[in-house]
């Protein structure tokens, strides 16, 4: 396969790789709640210290999941098959990532999950060049919204009119 890369394209791609792999990056990650219920939104947030660093990676291990990690939208997709959840970093070496919990592919399950940051895009485990934080985040059971006492009037008035739509059909 790589007989058919552009060989420009290539060598671009092999040196960028290894000037990063060769930085050792310092790499920072906290959640914000650390404990939520699944379908809340988490806010993740951290710092690098690698000059002109414009983007981080993450991924999302745990119950289910794929050992290699997943991408926080999908955990379907395995993280280092091209498919990677990324953050951009703001100049002074910040990134923040809002990840909502409602709109995943796949399905999250209590328990506790580790979200790493990388600073290349690749799955676990990492090797030596990576530069990688990690975290923990503990999901519990959604809540069940249960009926309100204002939804009460509103199923009522529905059963009233599927009654009278009955009665008219039986009529005729």
């Amino acid at each position: 396969m790589l007989g058919r890369l552009n060989p420009v394209l290539l060598s671009v791609l092999m040196a960028a790789l290894l000037i990063q792999g060769c930085a050792a990056d310092h790499l920072t990650i906290a959640p914000l709640p650390e404990l939520s219920e699944i379908g809340e939104r988490l806010e993740m947030n951290g710092t690098t210290d690698a000059k002109g660093t414009i983007a981080v990676f993450l991924l999302l291990s745990g119950p289910g999941l794929d050992k290699r990690g997943v991408c926080l939208e999908n955990l379907n997709l395995p993280a280092g098959h091209g498919y990677f959840t990324s953050a951009y970093v703001n100049p002074d070496g910040t990134w923040r990532y809002i990840w909502d919990t409602r709109y995943l592919a796949g399905r999250l399950i209590p328990g506790t999950y580790t979200v790493y940051v990388v600073n290349l895009p690749l799955s676990l485990p990492h090797s030596g060049a990576v530069s990688f934080a990690k975290t923990n985040v503990t999901f519990t059971r959604m809540s069940d919204p249960g009926l309100g006492t204002d939804v009460i009037p509103l199923c009522l008035a529905g059963i009233s009119g599927a009654g009278l739509i009955l009665v008219r059909r039986n009529k005729r």
